[in-house]
């Protein structure tokens, strides 16, 4: 249910043109795939994740250089390149798949989430209770993905993540609108 741009009528049933409401509202069960797309934009979006993900590429790069070295010349590669291969291999495609799981898992028993974006910010209910997510004046961006959109914010030490799955939206016009939505409270887009 998306209201972007709605005009809101008086008591008296007169549409006042100069008040606007803008709402989006998403219904959504998340799943890892989404989780994982957020974890991507995340890694992207911080600089320690960009560090962290060029860390890895060139140790793995630097160890398979290792390693094919030895084996071009007849020898046994040495094991700490095994490691480095090992290491980048690992962090690059298996723990942000294990970390999507887990967020995904510790979103499961909260039910299904229902998440409204109106003028004042984005308001989180589940199953469980309800929650604020942020105020527009803590999200500073927000990234699209192929399955969600993606709000950040929060400061240099701690980011405020939340995703919102497209496929919570009740019609697929709605995508623009939530797009509008996002622009339209300054947020930059990544």
């Amino acid at each position: 249910m998306a209201e972007a741009g709605a005009e809101r009528g008086s008591e008296d049933g007169a549409v006042d043109p100069d008040i606007r409401v803008d709402r989006v509202e998403l219904v959504y069960r998340a799943t890892a795939g989404e989780f994982r797309e957020a974890l991507r934009v995340l890694a992207r979006a911080s600089a320690a994740g960009r560090w962290g993900r060029g860390l890895l590429l060139f140790s793995g790069g630097l160890g398979l250089i290792v390693a094919a070295v030895p084996l071009l010349l007849g020898a046994a590669p040495e094991p700490q390149a095994l490691v480095m291969v090992t290491t980048a291999v690992l962090g690059l495609l298996v723990l942000p798949r294990l970390a999507a799981r887990r967020l995904q898992r510790r979103a499961a028993p909260l039910g299904t989430h229902r998440t409204v974006l109106d003028l004042w910010g984005v308001t989180v209910e589940h199953d469980r209770g309800t929650e604020r997510a942020a105020r527009w004046s803590e999200v500073s961006r927000y990234a699209e993905t192929p399955r969600t959109f993606v709000l950040l914010g929060g400061g240099p030490y701690a980011t405020r993540l939340t995703v919102l799955p497209k496929s919570g939206l009740s019609d697929p016009a709605d995508t623009d609108r939530l797009r509008a939505v996002l622009d339209g409270h300054g947020l930059t887009r990544l």
